[in-house]
């Protein structure tokens, strides 16, 4: 009998180890993570879907238990980006847009969370005065941040900028350098392109607001934005040997079965209310003009990979009959005005269809003109395990190099690829289930209660 009451005593010793490593797990799993698969790489960025920070709305609908939930949450989000921005220093922090849960909140509410989410995503802040490492924060606005084409006001445009930054910008990469950036503006880039095309150490980033690509309200918002894309197209035109890594919110358009969400675009009085992807004509303008190698984007919380295959011509090629023109290939698309593109949108939809294709990542070959790699991150947030994307650019030796974009290794979750004397390499490193980490803070708790009555008693 003495004997049988010793047993949960002795119980407790493979349950402390067990919970120790469960602990140790979450607290430093982003440092497993990087000790177990080492990248090597010449540039890195954490990448960080959609967290979507809550707040007073959700205090309205559970007074009792929504301050704990957003306690929780903020708890949890500030794990993850600080535990992954220590782990694998990055050079450069970007989260993918849909910062707040709504784009409708008020400017005070707005003001509490932007300070909210300077301490999760672990910048100076008055919650967080010293920060280790020199990388550098991006961000891109997405639905609930400015809203859809229909939504977008100016209210939403001028605090946007005022906290986050410019909705279009780029700024090139130099490799050869240790990753000294700088941005640039459309005068600016012009007249570095010149230059830009003999050194082999560059990389082009572009992040676009694609919150107003397609049919917006307010059309001066659209008009900025594509004259970007257009300045941008004639860039690309001038130095095409220079890598282009492109951050968008919405996804590139595609067939369903490919990712997640079904193509849905609905409109009300004629602008974009709701969007899973963007429509075919600017996914086609994006693909022909800019000729992206590498795409990112967030708004699906599930994530995918995917390859577009674009084809430069069209056969047969596409009439458009008001300007008495034909759509043969890619470079014919990147002369029209934003006003033509809308006349023919019919017409050219038809084109894009003819001019490219798109799989999910695994099942990618290359069977194109040119192809580019699109990589929608999973979610930040709870629901969708706590996950950063971490993207590496290393240069390969000359005697292995490929003008061709060659995807080596692909899953929905993680990818390796090739051109010319770069490696890219993107994987997923997630912290786990918000339900799971809850479930583990009780557990930790109620064991420091019981355990120790346990070996008083027995």
């Amino acid at each position: 009998m003495k004997a049988f009451l010793y047993w949960p005593r002795r119980l407790t010793y493979p349950y402390l180890v067990a919970l120790t490593i469960a602990n140790m797990y979450f607290y430093k799993y982003a440092t497993f993570h990087s000790l177990l698969h080492p990248l090597s790489s010449d540039v890195r960025f954490n990448i960080y879907g959609d967290p979507q920070i809550e707040g007073d709305a959700k205090l309205h609908r559970q007074p009792r238990i929504g301050w704990f939930d957003l306690m929780v949450n903020d708890l949890y989000l500030h794990h993850v980006y600080k535990s992954t921005i220590d782990a694998f220093s990055p050079h450069y922090v970007v989260t993918m847009g849909d910062i707040f849960s709504s784009q409708w909140v008020s400017k005070d509410e707005y003001y509490r969370r932007i300070h909210r989410f300077k301490w999760i995503s672990n910048q100076i802040d008055s919650r967080n005065a010293t920060i280790k490492g020199n990388h550098i924060y991006y961000y891109l606005a997405g639905n609930h941040d400015i809203g859809y084409g229909a939504e977008t006001r100016p209210y939403h445009i001028n605090r946007y900028l005022n906290n986050f930054g410019p909705l279009n910008h780029q700024w090139l990469i130099d490799l050869d350098a240790s990753a000294d950036s700088h941005s640039l503006d459309s005068k600016q880039g012009e007249q570095k392109s010149s230059d830009d095309s003999g050194h082999l150490g560059l990389h082009r980033v572009a992040m676009i607001n694609a919150m107003n690509l397609d049919a917006t309200q307010i059309s001066e918002y659209r008009q900025e934005t594509w004259n970007f894309i257009q300045r941008l197209a004639a860039e690309r035109a001038e130095t095409p040997d220079i890598p282009l890594l492109l951050f968008l919110h919405i996804p590139l358009s595609k067939p369903a079965g490919v990712c997640e969400p079904k193509p849905t675009i609905r409109l009300r009085d004629g602008f974009v209310a709701y969007q899973d992807y963007l429509s075919p004509i600017t996914s086609a303008f994006i693909l022909h003009c800019l000729k992206p190698t590498i795409v990112f984007n967030g708004h699906d919380h599930h994530g995918c990979l995917a390859m577009h295959s674009v084809y430069e011509s069209s056969d047969p090629p596409i009439y458009l009959s008001s300007l008495n023109m034909y759509l043969q290939s890619g470079k014919d698309i990147c002369a029209l005005s934003l006003e033509q593109l809308d006349m023919h949108s019919a017409e050219i939809s038809a084109f894009a269809q003819s001019t490219m294709s798109v799989v999910n990542g695994s099942m990618a070959t290359a069977n194109s003109s040119w192809s580019a790699i699109e990589v929608t991150a999973r979610s930040a947030m709870g629901d969708y395990g706590g996950v950063t994307g971490v993207f590496d650019i290393s240069c390969l030796a000359s005697d292995i190099c490929s003008k061709e974009l060659l995807l080596h290794a692909a899953s929905r979750r993680e990818m390796t690829a090739s051109k010319d004397r770069y490696r890219y390499q993107y994987r997923e490193v997630a912290l786990g289930h918000h339900l799971v980490v809850r479930i583990l803070a009780i557990t930790d708790l109620v064991s420091l209660l019981v355990l120790p009555l346990i070996w008083l008693v027995l």
